[in-house]
C-alpha cells in the first residue's frame, strides 16, 4: 500500500532536523536566507530539495526564518501566538501587527510573519519554527483561532445555553 499523503507535524519536524544540521554553517545559513527574497530563492533549493520545500513558500519561509534566528528554535516555545505574547509584553504597540497576521490568507501570511521573527530576534524570543511550518500548512480559522488563544489567553470556555441546560 503506498501512502501519499502529506503530515505537517511530520514535515516540519523532518525539516527542522535537516535545518538544525547547518545552525552553525555560516555558508548554508546566508543561501537559507535567499529563499526569503525572490532573486535568491534558488541558492536555498540544494538544501530544500532534500526535504521536498522547493518551490513551496511554507518551506522556504521556515527555512529562511530559521537561517535568520537558528539560535531561537525551540519546540517547547508554543505557537506564533504565544511567541507574539512575549513580544507584545514588551511592546504595547505589537497588538496591531497581531491583529493584522490573524487577517492574513495563506499567501500573505508567509509575507507578514517575517517581521515578528526579526523582531523576535532582536529581543531573544524563543521561537516553534516546527509548529510554526505546520500552522501554515493547515492555515486556516482553527489556527487562527489557537494563535489568539495563546496570544489572549482563554479563560475556561462558557457553556452555551443548550449545553448548560443538559
Amino acid at each position: 500500500m503506498n501512502d501519499n499523503t502529506f503530515d505537517p507535524q511530520e514535515a516540519g519536524k523532518k525539516l527542522l532536523e535537516h535545518l538544525r544540521q547547518y545552525r552553525h554553517d555560516r555558508g548554508a545559513l546566508a543561501n537559507l536566507r535567499g529563499a526569503l527574497k525572490p532573486a535568491q530563492r534558488h541558492r536555498a533549493w540544494s538544501y530544500l530539495g532534500r526535504v521536498g520545500g522547493i518551490g513551496n513558500p511554507r518551506y522556504e519561509i521556515v527555512a529562511g526564518l530559521f537561517a535568520y534566528y537558528p539560535d531561537g528554535d525551540d519546540s517547547t516555545a508554543g505557537n506564533l501566538g504565544a511567541t507574539c505574547q512575549r513580544l507584545a509584553d514588551e511592546n504595547n504597540t505589537f497588538e496591531g501587527r497581531f491583529r493584522r497576521l490573524l487577517t492574513c490568507d495563506r499567501r500573505e501570511v508567509c509575507e507578514r510573519i517575517v517581521p515578528i521573527i526579526l523582531a523576535a530576534k532582536a529581543k531573544g524570543t524563543p521561537v516553534n519554527y516546527e509548529q510554526l511550518f505546520a500552522d501554515l500548512c493547515y492555515w486556516s480559522d482553527n489556527v487562527k483561532e489557537r494563535w489568539a488563544r495563546e496570544y489572549w489567553g482563554d479563560a475556561e470556555p462558557v457553556a452555551t445555553e443548550q449545553e448548560a441546560t443538559a
